[in-house]
């Protein structure tokens, strides 16, 4: 009896031990490559936070832990502090962590927890708190290139040092979301049922809702580390694309329009209103600013001749160098940013 042939038992064996050593040469080559990578992105990591950066920034990251093997890049720290030296800006937050995809290593998600507190050479303190942040932002070697951030269960207070001013803010949903466009820089942000305080006392309106739409001319450098510092508020110009204020029960504000800040700090512009409701936010504001009320009468009379009635219209306002007028109704004056 002819005994059986091993020989394509053999040529499969072999097929499969090459396979096997391939895959145990690609996992050690893929590991080592790993290890290289997360160490290189923690030197430039270290470095950044050292100052070693175009903006000057100087950051503390306490405990920093690097991991993610094998598919991701993952940084956290116990707790996060930073400096600004050109804009004079100090803050200190909660525990972070990021992580990234290693075949995106530039797409960031983060996770931030608080309480935050800032302080400003230019002038105010804040402290906000907050149940849950969570970001992302796209990066090249140059600077972002756009950045998303959501918050559920805001709340902040802004405390001048230079003035009794004090103002504090609670929202259950806020929002932003910045890109560059070109050299400019595009804004939108969002907050849902805010409630405004100033002083300690809970401004008289309803939980108010808000978003806008705008964009800063030539402030796309804002968004990259090596121009970031040059980049000026005075002398900022842009366009309000739709910036919108919701009361509730068909109360809704609408503005758009261009506007300037001077080099003086005062704002000017030609803003575009649209109201509707408009005998609703009289009621409203009036109860919330009795001493405005003469006023918000006069604003409602106008407005409701231009409309021919009705309960909704449209208005140009002026902004002549921080004074606000509604034709020839003074609104009041903006201070100086």
């Amino acid at each position: 009896m002819a005994t059986p042939s091993t020989a394509p038992a053999s040529a499969t064996s072999r097929k499969v031990f090459r396979l096997g050593v391939f895959i145990v040469l690609f996992i050690a080559v893929y590991s080592v490559a790993w290890y290289f990578a997360a160490e290189y992105l923690r030197r430039q990591i270290v470095a950044f936070f050292e100052g070693g950066n175009p903006a000057a920034i100087t950051a503390n990251c306490e405990q920093p832990s690097i991991g993610g093997y094998p598919f991701r890049f993952r940084l956290n720290c116990d707790r996060l502090s930073l400096d600004d030296n050109y804009q004079g800006i100090s803050a200190s937050f909660g525990a972070v962590r990021a992580a990234a995809q290693i075949y995106a290593p530039g797409h960031v998600v983060w996770e931030l927890d608080g309480p935050a507190e800032i302080r400003s050479a230019l002038g105010f303190n804040s402290t906000i708190e907050w149940e849950d942040l969570r970001s992302s932002f796209n990066a090249t070697l140059s600077g972002l290139q756009r950045s998303s951030l959501e918050i559920r269960n805001l709340k902040a207070q802004l405390i001048s040092t230079v003035s009794p001013l004090k103002l504090e803010l609670t929202a259950p949903h806020a929002e932003s979301h910045i890109r560059g466009n070109g050299g400019d820089l595009d804004y939108a942000a969002l907050v849902r049922d805010a409630v405004l305080a100033i002083g300690g006392n809970p401004v008289a309106l309803p939980p108010a809702s808000a978003s806008i739409d705008v964009t800063f001319a030539d402030r796309g450098g804002l968004l990259q580390p090596a121009l970031a510092h040059s980049q000026r508020l005075y002398g900022t110009k842009g366009e309000i694309r739709r910036l919108v204020t919701d009361l509730g029960e068909g109360r809704l504000l609408t503005l758009s329009g261009p506007f300037s800040v001077g080099e003086d700090g005062l704002i000017s512009g030609e803003i575009r209103a649209e109201i509707e409701g408009i005998r609703a936010w009289n009621d409203a504001l009036g109860v919330a600013y009795p001493q405005m009320k003469d006023t918000f009468d006069d604003v409602a009379k106008v407005l409701a001749v231009v409309s021919f009635g009705q309960d909704r219209g449209s208005a140009e306002i002026t902004i002549r160098d921080g004074v606000a007028s509604l034709g020839f109704i003074p609104l009041g004056t903006i201070p100086p940013l």
